[in-house]
């Protein structure tokens, strides 16, 4: 059901989180494929060559800020595919790549990678809802994304849970601001995020144990966000200011932050 792809709901997706439909372009600073990111050698000279491009002081921040950058361009558009459009969309990873325009050419002017991708496929609830739902997540985190998370971890070296709750910081966002505009979907929103951050097993994400359970509480028994991290994303090292909800500042603080 690829057609899903040509739809108002897919583009306006796309454009919301900064994906290219197509090849990226054809003067960028520089380009890489998110396969290349699964190999040792390609990844640990990306990331250096990224930790000098945005000014990151060493190969942790710039690690964790390409992760946190991965959430937004690559993780959140399946997500929402998958929950409020009910489509398995998949990225082809060889030909999904990460590039940097020139600066002149991009009126954002960020350092930040932006995401084109070829080759897309998309394929709509078929079956048995919770099956579909597996499969999806475990391709979309065991297959693809969390191979890459543990590369960018060993390479850094950065632990995982950092990597993690950005993934999470960009994941948690999307349900409760489609929850509160689709009052009448919001069981079967629930029930999505219940299953990504409390059900799920950690066979799906490729880990142990579910990496997602610890970035949320519990309120009225229903899984929420936390409305804060527990870990830092070292933001602040390369920025000169703190997140909003960056554990190493009080609340009194954060008032005065972004």
């Amino acid at each position: 059901m690829t057609h899903y792809l040509s739809t108002d709901l897919w583009k306006e997706t796309a454009e919301d989180h900064s994906i290219l439909l197509g090849e990226p372009p054809e003067h960028s600073v520089r380009t890489i494929a998110l396969s290349e990111l699964h190999d040792e050698a390609a990844c640990r000279e990306y990331i250096s060559w990224f930790q000098e491009y945005i000014d990151a002081p060493d190969m942790k921040v710039a690690a964790s800020m390409l992760a946190k950058r991965l959430g937004y361009l690559w993780t959140a558009p399946l997500v929402t595919a998958m929950t409020f459009h009910h489509q398995h969309v998949t990225f082809q990873l060889e030909n999904s790549f990460l590039y940097h325009p020139t600066l002149s050419d991009h009126e954002g002017r960020t350092r930040f990678p932006f995401l084109s991708v070829n080759g897309l496929q998309a394929e709509g609830l078929m079956g048995d809802r919770a099956a579909w739902r597996e499969k999806v997540v475990e391709e979309m985190f065991a297959v693809q994304l969390t191979p890459l998370l543990k590369m960018l971890a060993a390479i850094a070296p950065l632990s995982m849970s950092i990597l993690w709750e950005n993934i999470m910081v960009r994941i948690g966002p999307l349900y409760k601001l489609e929850a509160e505009e689709a009052e009448w979907e919001s069981e079967h929103i629930q029930a999505d995020f219940s299953y990504l951050t409390q059900v799920a097993s950690g066979q799906v994400f490729g880990v142990r144990k579910n990496p997602l359970t610890r970035f949320t509480d519990c309120k009225d028994n229903v899984p929420v966000a936390k409305s804060e991290r527990i870990t830092c994303c070292f933001y602040y090292q390369m920025s000169g200011e703190y997140c909003r909800k960056c554990p190493k500042i009080d609340n009194e603080n954060k008032s005065q932050l972004k």
